[in-house]
């Protein structure tokens, strides 16, 4: 499909080279996927400049009001691209179900973020057929660096409280974050940005600071997502190059900083703040965090139990309080697969299932070579022990690959 056919001037698709350090071409599909993505990563930003406090915050924040505005002028301006089978068959079981099941049991507002999450990847879909694959990269590139400096200076700011954390550690530090979820759900997302840096000279420094990050707000899926992000740059290098290939061997020294890293906080016996780290580790099954998940996990499946067909989106939480009599401070089952049963039923764990089977097929079919379809398909392995259901990070990612796929080869080409 052409440009023109698809109803954009070919001047707003623009390729211009980087430079050595993958310096962004300046363009305007580039400056508006960049925006895009960057308010998504700061999502708890008020529209006075401040952070939202608590797991919610307000209901109205900046990112509602950019994607709005430029949102309805992006598609206003082209045609929208078409959702592939998956998308479709995704949103309309879970749309359904929502309101079936919300009839009886009662409407939450997760229904209105999926409604967000869908608009998100219509919207990223434009974009990514306005700017092609590397324009699109570079947008995710810069901004991800962008946001690892903002959350590190962040850190620097609130550093005595991370001390008196890391001085009597308890779960996680109190601060505000840029993500709704709190400081672990914060360094999960900064971490998996580093999968856009991948073969870029920046990606050792950004892989050192996630990792500082993950650190220092004793976040262990923070730190398993820093090992993923490694991992699928090690393997995406092996096959492009082979593996007697001379060029995966400057992988060895990132892969070489995380051992030691993993070595140096194992063997800190003694510090308070990295022993605990570590213990956090060595407890998986027994410590407060995994014994509330099986909690919920266990209540979820009793939940599911009593109504295969669910209980309607964000209902989970609620029904379970009920199942066992007890209250709940999560919002959220800490398991995306099975809160998709639990929420959705059946039908919406096996549309859950579709999207994250097919996502994985792109990725092995891409050989490990496309940071967009890496990020889906992490995020998708991640969503075993992480995330809250429909982020809106992901499906305008989902969207940016899905329009950046419809144009030519050639038009993608750096």
């Amino acid at each position: 499909m052409s440009v023109e056919a698809a109803g954009f001037d070919a001047r707003l698709v623009t390729r211009g080279r980087s430079g050595g350090w993958g310096l962004p071409a300046v363009s305007g599909p580039f400056l508006l996927t960049a925006l895009l993505f960057l308010v998504l990563n700061v999502q708890m930003l008020t529209f006075s400049g401040h952070l939202a406090e608590g797991e919610s915050g307000p209901a109205l924040k900046l990112y509602h009001g950019l994607f709005g505005c430029v949102g309805l002028l992006l598609l206003w301006r082209g045609r929208l691209v078409r959702w592939r089978p998956e998308m479709i068959a995704y949103f309309v079981v879970i749309g359904i179900t929502a309101v079936l099941a919300g009839l009886r049991f009662g409407p939450q507002p997760l229904i209105m973020n999926t409604i967000f999450a869908a608009y998100a990847a219509t919207v990223g879909s434009t974009l990514g057929l306005m700017s092609g694959h590397q324009t699109a990269l570079r947008a995710l590139r810069w901004t991800s660096v962008l946001v690892l400096a903002a959350v590190l200076v962040k850190a620097v700011v609130f550093l005595p409280e991370i001390l008196r954390f890391l001085a009597a550690p308890d779960g996680h530090p109190l601060l505000p974050t840029f993500y709704g979820g709190g400081p672990n759900i914060e360094a999960t997302w900064v971490a998996m940005g580093g999968l856009f840096l991948i073969g870029s000279r920046l990606f050792v420094p950004y892989i050192l600071g996630s990792g500082v990050l993950s650190v220092a707000y004793a976040s262990r899926v923070g730190m398993i997502t820093v090992a993923f992000v490694v991992l699928a740059g090690i393997v995406g290098t092996m096959l492009r190059d082979g593996n007697g290939g001379a060029r995966w061997r400057r992988w060895l020294l990132p892969v070489a900083l995380i051992v030691l890293t993993a070595v140096g906080v194992g063997a800190a016996r003694g510090v308070t703040g990295a022993d605990y780290i570590a213990q956090r580790f060595q407890r998986i099954g027994e410590d407060p965090g995994s014994t509330s998940r099986l909690t919920l996990w266990i209540g979820g499946a009793d939940v599911f139990t009593a109504h295969p067909f669910g209980v309607g989106l964000g209902n989970a939480v609620p029904q379970i309080e009920r199942a066992i009599a007890a209250n709940i401070k999560e919002d959220n089952l800490h398991n995306l697969y099975l809160q998709h049963l639990v929420d959705t039923g059946v039908q919406g764990l096996v549309v859950f299932l579709l999207l994250a089977g097919l996502a994985w097929h792109r990725v092995l079919v891409s050989r490990f070579q496309n940071p967009m379809v890496l990020y889906v398909g992490i995020y998708f392995v991640l969503a075993l022990l992480q995330f809250r259901g429909a982020e809106a990070l992901l499906w305008f990612v989902y969207g940016l690959q899905r329009g950046a796929a419809t144009l030519p080869e050639e038009m993608n080409a750096a």
